[in-house]
């Protein structure tokens, strides 16, 4: 194997076969070698404005890394953001803006590449910080939510508009007559516009949609969850479909209209996020909503280190990921 293609393999490794670089990652794993991140000599292509082999990600919510683990959809953007850094043996930074709306200390242009940033700023005054404290660094947005109102930066997002169509679509196609909509965070913005998409689209093709949501949730989910079965059951004549906003909601209300003896085939159900952790759980498997979130992360990565290297420039970029249906066992 020549020197020039093990190089390839840890600075360009699309450029190679499958088969070539299975041999060389083989190798690399059994000497246990890992290329410095920042290393002497010419750089390549990829690598031009690599200064510290650091990239940061950060949400603009003051979250805890903790309840970041804990929300639906973000480990998934955390692991994809990582497993991508890792291919281009670049590091990971994680953080969140303080409720001051102060960066964390390391999100600065001598201790970092670039920054990806999510959500955004959960007051006024934290909105102010931020836009202090941004500091000049190529930067990429995830989700449709932002504070960039400027429309400075590159932003990828999935159509959340189109998830709600796509699940009334998906349960008026054996013809259903009236579903079910469950939402257990109506301060959700993007659980509202699923609600919303849904129930337009399911009058358009002759459904009647019923909301099932909270108007107060508390902070044990479970407890919600309970509340929204039992407000089902109580009115759930000739309810033969239901759209979950998430898969891990429609697995803990599925819990609780079983233990409340209601039969799980009596319901044909969808939801959304293709979480395969709340998926196995469930039989018969219903459809889920795949939201593309590995995508966006790995997107994300791409973005921001072509903004990195100088290969994109000018004009800012607003990238959709299209949602796609899984279909269920019917």
């Amino acid at each position: 194997m020549s020197i020039s293609t093990v190089s390839r393999f840890f600075n360009k490794p699309e450029s190679l076969s499958p088969q070539i670089a299975a041999k060389i990652e083989k190798v690399v794993a059994k000497t246990n070698y890992r290329p410095r991140i920042v290393r002497p000599g010419p750089k390549a292509a990829t690598r031009i404005g690599i200064r510290t082999g650091v990239i940061a990600l950060v949400s603009l919510c003051d979250f805890s890394l903790e309840q970041l683990w804990r929300l639906p959809v973000l480990p998934i953007l955390i692991g994809s953001v990582q497993s991508t850094l890792l291919r281009r043996q670049l590091s990971l930074f994680l953080g969140n803006l303080d409720k001051d709306g102060r960066l964390p200390e390391c999100v600065s242009s001598r201790r970092c590449d670039g920054v990806i940033f999510f959500s955004k700023p959960p007051t006024p005054e934290a909105a102010a910080g931020f836009r202090k404290s941004l500091p000049d660094l190529p930067t990429v947005w995830c989700f449709r939510d932002h504070a960039d109102e400027e429309h400075r930066f590159d932003h990828i997002f999935y159509d959340n508009s189109a998830v709600g169509p796509i699940a009334a679509e998906y349960l008026a196609s054996p013809g259903h007559r009236k579903v079910a909509f469950f939402n257990t965070d109506p301060t959700h913005s993007a659980f509202g516009a699923r609600e919303n998409g849904f129930c337009e689209r399911a009058r358009s093709l002759g459904l009647e949609p019923v909301v099932f949501k909270l108007e107060h949730p508390e902070r044990e989910v479970q407890k919600n969850y309970r509340k929204l079965a039992v407000d089902f059951l109580r009115n759930c004549d000739d309810i033969t479909g239901a759209f979950f906003c998430v898969d891990h909601d429609m697995l803990g209300i599925q819990i609780e209209l079983l233990a409340a003896g209601y039969p799980a085939r009596n319901l044909d159900m969808i939801g959304c996020n293709a979480d395969e952790v709340a998926l196995q759980y469930l039989s018969p498997r219903p459809a889920t909503i795949d939201i593309k979130i590995s995508q966006i992360g790995q997107m994300a990565v791409d973005q921001l280190l072509r903004r990195i290297n100088g290969e994109s420039s000018g004009a800012v970029n607003e990238i959709f990921v299209k949602p796609e249906l899984i279909k269920g066992e019917r």
